[in-house]
Order: structure tokens, then sequence, then C-alpha cells
């Protein structure tokens, strides 16, 4: 009964933004500010009918992660890091919440440091979900799926053990960089995800290759 009402309170909240919008539909613009530069300017817009589909879309995502567990053929893996797949279902359904809301406060009116948000819930995120990379187990789904990890499971492990550290690394820095300002805090950021992102990707094929010279 538990895991029946967590799912249906992660669809409510993942769907809020698209509800919202269409509750406050007649006192949003016409035309929506959805894509911000570094000094928080717009360069990106659409239409608000667009942006409440896109908003209802992306609230299937939580539901998408979850049903892909089920056709992953290592669907058998996921027990052994069922907790690190619900903390990062949660997390991205936070993130994508949370961003869709500040779109339509901004819209609303509302002084909103649209990059500066998006740093924050970024770094949050992978800050979080780094304390539970070491527990992922090969999967086709989740976690550093390169050809040299899929094809070596003490890879897969080394692989995730070094990306846990880094993601936790990457993501202190990132809400750091929300912190700072101009282009300063969006070069750390952009400096601090993607090393974390890349550095376990190169690792992983240095093992292979290293396994395939022995």
């Amino acid at each position: 009964m538990m895991k029946v009402m967590r799912e249906i309170f992660l669809i409510l909240l993942s769907v809020s933004p698209a509800v919202g919008a269409l509750l406050l539909y007649n006192q949003l613009p016409e035309t929506m500010a959805t894509h911000f530069d570094i000094n928080n300017e717009v360069n990106g817009t659409m239409s608000r009918g667009m942006l409440i589909v896109m908003l209802f879309l992306l609230g299937l995502i939580p539901v998408i992660i979850r049903v892909s567990r089920f056709v992953d053929p290592k669907r058998a893996n996921y027990e052994q890091f069922s907790k690190a797949f619900e903390v990062s279902r949660v997390g991205v359904t936070i993130l994508l919440t949370v961003v869709g809301w500040m779109i339509i406060a901004y819209n609303l009116g509302s002084h909103v440091d649209m990059a500066k948000v998006a740093m924050f819930v970024v770094g949050l995120f992978f800050a979080i979900m780094g304390n539970y990379f070491t527990q992922v187990k090969p999967n086709y789904m989740f976690g550093i799926r390169t050809p040299w990890t899929l094809a070596n499971e003490e890879i897969w492990r080394k692989t995730h053990r070094l990306a846990g550290p880094l993601m936790m690394i990457g993501g202190v820095i990132s809400v750091i960089s929300s912190f700072l300002s101009g282009s300063i805090a969006v070069i750390v950021f952009i400096i601090a995800i993607v090393a974390a992102s890349i550095i376990p990707v190169f690792y992983s094929y240095m093992l292979y290759t290293r396994n395939r010279v022995k």
C-alpha cells in the first residue's frame, strides 16, 4: 500500500507544474520564457499551450524510468540497488518539478534566477546520487553504461566506485557555484559536472585496454 501511495505522490508531484500552468492559464503570458542565458536574460520562448504540453510530457518521466527497470534484460540486478534506483527517480522528479514551477513563477513576474536555480538543484542531485552510485550493478538503463563497463562486471564495479565520489564532489562544487556571480559561476558549474561525468567514462576505457593488454 505504501508503494502505491508513493507512486501516486510522485506522479502528482511530477505533473503538478503542468496542472498549475493549466489552472493559471489566463494569468500566464501567451509567449512564455523557457530558456535563459548566464545573465538570466531570456533567449528562448514557446507558447503557453506548448509549455503545458511539454510539462505534462516531462511529468511522465518518473513513470518511464520505472517502466525501464522492467524491460531491462538485466532487470534481476535491480534488486541489488533498488534504493539507489528509487533515490535517482525521486531526484529526477524533484529536479523537473522545481524547474517547471520556477519557469511558471518567472512568467508570472517573480524574479527568479533560473541559471542559479538549475545549478543548485542539479548539483544537489549529483551530490546525493554520488552517495548511492557505488551500489549500482550492471544494467542497460542506469549508471555509467559504456561499452567497456557493460563488457566486464569488474570494470563496471571499479568505474562506479570512482564515479560515486566524483559525483559527490562535482555536486558540492556545483551547489557552491550557484552562489557565485556571472560567467564564473557557469564555468565552475560546467567544469564540475563535465569532469564528474566524463572522467569515469575514460577510466572505464583505460581499465578495458589494460585488461586487454594482459
